[in-house]
């Protein structure tokens, strides 16, 4: 998909890389949610999407034959952009993995078409970097110095200013559009209401990294305790054969009463499942920063979430939410069972998320900052501090 904005000498001309639904994923919905908004209007812009959207979900990143077939299709496509469109910046959006390969070919093409590039990974530091081996820690480096800057998402990402100092870091977090989950916020808020059964919602990809067995774990240990709490696990299968193991998870332990597993779901129903939630738990293992959880925010939901990647930039303890360590069901499930039992906090925790999404994830206000990183990115001297 291309979307073409009529040329403007004023304005830069900017390339944007990125993928967007299907399948449903997090990176898809920010750059959905980016081409919605008034960033189009700033720059002289062209959309190209870098990631097969044939592909179900469940094969994203995998090294099989035909995801590296559709990986030089894709590069294929984005050179024949840079061609035609002769950006002065390319804004390269990659993950980890067969992503960061497949895109550094994108990088290397636009430096030697003459373009200013910006790499923009939607993943956690540790996860691209400091869990891999020497050779691939190298190849990351080479990549990353052909580039004139880098947007990263969380403060954990300052320590790549010391892997590759002559490279800019800039810090740009996911932002969505607020307008749709402020109403459901509002009207959670001024509510009130004590429900009787407590609905406790997971919204992403289902799988062991993104941590969906801990909870279901965590939530065997809370339902021991008490009956009266409901467990939504929404998502696609990280792996093939995870949906069906969560399944029989849950019917080993003869919860299906009250744990419902089902597939992706997007827009209103999306909407739906944060209205009926009254908790958001997101207990993954590694983390960029989940737009759900944004979302959530945003929502009006009181978050319990892992101390990992972007995460604890979003879930502020004992003041919209809870963080616990990644791969401990039972802190998860202790976490669940306290925001359980005390109402008023739940409450104080609702308004807060609100005011946190509000002040510091509402596109528009990112869109200015990135407009100002592309003006760096021309003008050298312009500096533009990573935030303390």
């Amino acid at each position: 998909m291309k979307q073409d904005i009529s040329f403007d000498q004023k304005r830069p001309r900017v390339l944007l890389s990125g993928h967007l639904p299907p399948p449903m994923s997090g990176i898809g919905t920010y750059y959905e949610t980016l081409l919605g908004s008034s960033l189009p209007k700033r720059v002289n812009l062209q959309f190209i999407d870098t990631s097969s959207r044939r592909r179900p979900g469940v094969e994203t990143g995998s090294w099989s034959f035909s995801n590296v077939i559709s990986a030089i299709a894709d590069c294929v496509r984005f050179a024949k952009s840079v061609v035609i469109f002769q950006p002065e910046i390319c804004h390269i959006a990659t993950t980890y993995g067969l992503s960061f390969l497949k895109h550094s070919v994108c990088v290397l093409m636009a430096r030697l078409s003459g373009s200013q590039v910006l790499l923009h990974p939607h993943c956690s530091f540790h996860f691209l970097y400091e869990r891999r081996g020497r050779a691939w820690q190298w190849f990351i480096r080479k990549v990353i110095g052909m580039c004139q800057g880098v947007v990263v998402l969380s403060n954990e990402w300052k320590k790549l200013q010391d892997v590759v100092p002559d490279c800019p870091v800039y810090y740009l977090p996911n932002a969505i559009d607020l307008l749709s989950y402020v109403e459901v916020a509002t009207e959670r808020i001024e509510a009130k209401e004590d429900e009787p059964c407590l609905h406790v919602l997971y919204l992403g990809h289902l799988g062991k990294e993104k941590g969906s067995f801990d909870l279901i774990s965590a939530a065997k240990t809370v339902l021991e305790q008490q009956r009266g709490i409901l467990f939504d696990l929404v998502g696609q299968e990280q792996v093939f054969g995870d949906m069906q193991a969560l399944q029989t998870q849950v019917a080993e332990a003869r919860l299906e009463q009250f744990i419902h597993i089902q597939s992706a779901v997007a827009r209103a129903e999306k909407i739906e499942l944060f209205r009926n939630a009254d908790l958001f738990v997101y207990p993954s293992y590694h983390e960029g920063m989940p737009m759900a959880v944004i979302e959530a925010m945003a929502c009006g939901l009181p978050i319990i979430a892992t101390q990992v990647g972007g995460l604890p930039e979003l879930v502020r303890p004992e003041l919209n939410g809870l963080l616990v360590p990644a791969g401990r069901p039972d802190q998860l499930a202790d976490a669940i069972q306290q925001l359980a039992h005390d109402a008023p906090i739940r409450h104080s925790m609702q308004e807060n998320s609100l005011r946190l999404a509000q002040e510091n994830f509402d596109i528009e206000k990112l869109v200015e900052r990135l407009v100002d990183i592309y003006q760096a990115l021309l003008s050298p001297r312009q500096q533009i501090p990573f935030p303390n």
